[in-house]
């Protein structure tokens, strides 16, 4: 018969599955956090008279800005606020993935809140977008000679919509399994006393 190590009573189990998620979202949050900071620094360093122009001659552009959803809007004339809270996101997710390695009980809420904002935001993304693709369709078909939409539309709806179902349910089982006992239990000890 064979037997199992006994680990000691004070030490505490660490699985790959937390580790390598953990690393697979700091890296991520690394990239995305060093490219919205890029964003931000060129629009702090680009005149505001430049951009105001820019954002104003895009927002003229009636054949195009009717078409989006009011949030896509508020984003191109908040183009700073937007990109501050991009980066306050990424800041977090970074944060929270450094916890993560660490066995951080607050990590863990923070990772769980994240993930379900995150499923809550790609939803509702998932909607404006294909609002905005059917307004465009509409847009495009009475100009094809059947007016009809465009060959291929309807194909990229089921691919973004293939596309957006995978990214969920990937998310919403990170969501469960960091929710689970198992995982729990590797940041059981991590508290501090009140």
């Amino acid at each position: 018969m064979t037997a199992f190590p006994v680990t000691p009573a004070g030490s505490r189990h660490r699985s790959a599955f937390v580790t390598v998620v953990a690393w697979l979202f700091l890296v991520l949050s690394a990239f995305a956090a060093l490219g919205v900071l890029l964003e931000v620094l060129v629009l702090a360093i680009t005149p505001a008279a430049d951009v105001n122009r820019t954002l104003n001659s895009v927002a003229q552009d009636t054949a195009f800005t009717h078409l989006f959803p009011t949030p896509y809007l508020f984003i191109l004339h908040h183009v700073h606020l937007y990109a501050l809270i991009r980066l306050t996101w990424w800041a977090l997710v970074l944060v929270a993935s450094i916890g993560l390695l660490r066995r951080k009980e607050w990590a863990r809420r923070t990772f769980v809140a994240l993930l379900a904002i995150e499923i809550v935001r790609l939803i509702v993304g998932f909607v404006l977008s294909q609002s905005l693709m059917r307004s465009v369709a509409a847009r495009i078909a009475p100009t094809s000679g059947r007016n009809q939409m465009p060959p291929g539309i309807g194909s990229g709806f089921a691919l973004a919509g293939l596309f957006m179902v995978g990214v969920g349910a990937i998310l919403l089982w990170l969501l469960f399994s960091f929710r689970s006992d198992r995982v729990r239990a590797e940041f059981a000890g991590t508290q501090r006393a009140v």
